[in-house]
């Protein structure tokens, strides 16, 4: 049940994509005074639309910022612009004069675009957020391949204008009624406890979001930004190094923090939603529903692209569950540039109609497929404080790149190689293939220039869930996102990878291995036992506890808290093990690497020292391998282990024969060695139970004052033959009792 909101987050789209194709296709029909507003407010629609979204984002994003954390409101505007849909449609069916009902669809079109995108990304799972989001894009092409496919086949009969309007009406009626009552189910759902659509599916965004860490404590400011409208600092004057206004200015942080690469990358995906504009690119749509129509040899089938770029967002949303939005943006966009290529080589050496369309359909797939990927690089790259306001900006470019190309293709018929003679004919002009080349350069240039870009600067975040895309975008230290990542701490090394050796003074930058010379191991410093022993023990407590370092700090330097070093289940130290204990395995540790050293010295000696090299190993080779060397066991634990005895230090030095020689082997040999010794746990900081006590929370006092029952009455000592009455006063007490003394003489 779940999966119910997320469906119905999607299907929202639908109503969206039914108002955008009409307004996408207004200037195609015939009758002006009917179908469509004026020619010269072409671009008004879309700017309501544009105020509408920036209104969502207010809400969205300003909720989430003044909260700290996402406050769930997304489904509630998507039922608003339901509600402005549902009477767009009432307005097309029911009244002649449909402009109301265009700028009501506008607004129900700008209420749409980013909640559900949104809510989506913050609500799915890491394995099936990208293709949720996808599939939001292809329900909105969908959308728009249905008015498509209306305004084509009203266009062929004679009431075409009544019968266009009919049919968006009952489209529009239909989506937004399965709208409402989806919305509605998923709230009765709500109100009974079946599913909660106010929390992240995902494990750890749910952690993040409900502790608040989600969103970065430090807003981030505008100033960066704000410097482009400044003169850029002189190069070298004043004897200072000066660097312009370079990408690295701008993301720069300060010579402490270094660059923040992040925000440049952000207003790249930004600049990728130009890819929907070179889909909706005004002129490349009719001259590629007019190729279709002649390829199929039918004049109702212009409608043809538009299912074509369905598909192709279908496809991408199978395969973005296997692969990284990244590549399969990179992917469609090389697809469609070489589309691009060929329609517009066709198109010059006019081979019209087959060849022409063909491409005109392959591109129209292959742009479909790239559709859906830059909204998904957007939310997922850009802060998450301001992620919906990034998403906004870029929609914004493009329906307003949208707009204004199709006014300019509408008003001046020269955009399009067109010409209107004398008598008012409109035809071909004669410089048309350069023109038309002009466009499909543009396009081409704008795809690559996107793709590049995504390329260079997406980081892959398939299959990722949100905390684990801010841990990899935060040690990112490059300007190209699939170079360098910053060092992770000691503690944090994966313990199934071998450790860094660099060349250093115990190395000397050469082989320490077996088959070298004595003279040149003779030639190395000697290791002290304390040293490979203390050496051994941090790198176990790095592989037996990993991401903590091996005094029991965090790699800040803070010890741990209380949720640490105390929880029940914790993997610390500090739950095993005690000091003393630690000690004694350090010891045997020590011991343990002693017999070693000698066992091995001792028999590389031996085979060295012979004249034959067999005399004392008759199967052993002359240069020995790091195999061949077998570690001694461990002494017993009753021998190690003796707290009521003071351990005395040992020496390396033994009785043996006379020339063997008595020294430590080198570091790389001692790394590559099995030892049976016990796990030895890092030596926790001596004062540990203090500093690492639970803090208990103070309790505010309640404003009630505490109900204090009333103290017992103390019991009355009661005199034998003597009457009391509690009503007397005291002289008539006084009578009383000297008349009972009277009576009892």
């Amino acid at each position: 049940m779940d999966h119910l909101v997320e469906v119905t987050a999607g299907i929202a789209y639908v109503p969206a994509g039914i108002i955008y194709g009409y307004l996408l296709l207004l200037p195609t029909v015939a009758d002006k005074l009917i179908a469509c507003l004026y020619e010269e407010t072409y671009y008004w629609p879309h700017i309501i639309a544009i105020v509408a979204m920036l209104i969502t984002v207010v809400l969205t994003n300003g909720l989430k910022l003044n909260y700290r954390k996402t406050q769930f409101v997304h489904l509630y505007l998507q039922l608003a612009a339901t509600v402005f849909s549902f009477a767009a449609g009432l307005v097309f069916l029911l009244v002649d004069d449909v402009v109301p009902a265009i700028y009501l669809g506008a607004i129900a079109f700008g209420l749409t675009l980013v909640p559900g995108l949104s809510y989506l990304h913050i609500r799915s799972r890491a394995r099936h957020r990208a293709a949720l989001m996808s599939l939001c894009a292809g329900w909105f092409l969908s959308g728009v391949a249905c008015t498509a496919t209306i305004v084509h086949l009203a266009a062929v009969g004679a009431d075409g204008q009544e019968l266009l309007h009919q049919n968006v009406a009952i489209a529009l009626l239909a989506a937004s009624t399965v709208m409402v009552l989806l919305l509605g189910l998923v709230e009765l759902l709500q109100r009974e406890s079946i599913v909660d659509y106010k929390r992240p599916l995902d494990y750890d965004t749910s952690m993040a979001h409900d502790s608040g860490r989600l969103l970065s404590a430090a807003r981030r400011s505008f100033a960066p930004y704000a410097q482009f409208g400044r003169a850029a600092p002189a190069l070298g004057k004043n004897g200072t190094n000066g660097t312009g206004w370079s990408a690295e200015r701008i993301v720069a942080g300060g010579a402490e923090t270094g660059c923040r690469f992040r925000t440049l990358w952000t207003v790249y995906m930004v600049g990728t939603r130009l890819v929907e504009l070179v889909a909706f690119y005004w002129v490349l749509v009719v001259l590629g529903m007019t190729s279709t129509q002649q390829l199929l040899e039918r004049e109702d089938a212009g409608y043809v692209p538009f299912w074509a770029m369905v598909a192709g967002a279908l496809v991408t949303t199978l395969l973005v569950l296997r692969f990284a939005p990244k590549t399969v943006f990179v992917g469609a966009s090389i697809l469609y540039v070489v589309a691009l290529v060929l329609a517009v080589a066709f198109y010059c050496e006019d081979l019209l109609p087959t060849e022409y369309g063909i491409a005109h359909l392959l591109y129209f797939g292959c742009i479909g497929a790239a559709v859906p990927l830059p909204a998904i690089n957007i939310l997922e790259l850009a802060p998450l404080n301001c992620n919906e306001a990034a998403l906004a900006l870029g929609t914004a470019l493009e329906v307003l790149g949208v707009a204004l190309l199709q006014y300019y293709g509408t008003t001046d018929g020269t955009l399009f190689g067109m010409e209107q003679t004398a008598d008012g004919e409109v035809l071909e002009a004669a410089n048309h293939k350069d023109v038309i080349a002009a466009h499909y350069i543009t396009a081409i240039v704008v795809g690559v220039v996107c793709a590049i870009a995504t390329m260079w600067h997406a980081p892959n975040t398939g299959r990722k869930s949100l905390p684990e895309i801010e841990s990899d975008l935060s040690r990112m230290r490059s300007y190209f996102a699939f170079s360098r990542q910053r060092a992770t701490p000691p503690g944090n090394r994966d313990p199934s990878q071998p450790p860094e050796v660099t060349p250093g003074p115990l190395t000397n930058g050469r082989s320490l291995a077996l088959d070298t010379t004595i003279d040149e191991r003779e030639s190395l410093p000697a290791v002290q036992p304390e040293q490979l022993s203390a050496r051994n023990a941090a790198r176990f407590a790095a592989a037996l506890y990993p991401g903590e370092s091996p005094d029991g700090r965090l790699p800040g330097g803070s010890y741990h808290g209380s949720q640490a070093s105390h929880s029940p289940t914790g993997r610390t130290p500090y739950n095993d093990f005690d000091g003393q204990l630690y000690h004694q395995h350090q010891e045997a540790l020590r011991r343990q690497h002693e017999a070693n050293y000698l066992n091995a010295r001792l028999l590389q000696q031996r085979g060295l020292d012979s004249p034959t090299g067999s005399d004392h190993l008759p199967t052993r080779p002359r240069t020995l391998t790091p195999d061949t060397i077998k570690p001694l066991p461990l002494l017993p634990p009753l021998l190690v282990h003796r707290p009521t005895e003071p351990t005395a230090p040992r020496s390396l030095t033994v009785k043996s024969e006379p020339g063997t020689l008595h020294r430590p082997l080198p570091p790389l040999l001692l790394m590559t060695q099995k030892s049976d010794a016990p796990a030895p746990p890092p030596m926790p900081p001596a004062d540990y139970l203090t500093k690492s006590l639970p803090r208990v929370k103070a309790v505010r006092q309640s404003r009630i004052p505490p109900i204090v029952p009333k103290p017992e009455p103390a019991a009355e000592v009661v005199v034998p033959g003597v009457e009391y009455s509690p009503n007397l006063v005291p002289s008539q007490f006084l009578r009383q009792s000297l008349q009972n003394s009277q009576l009892f003489r």
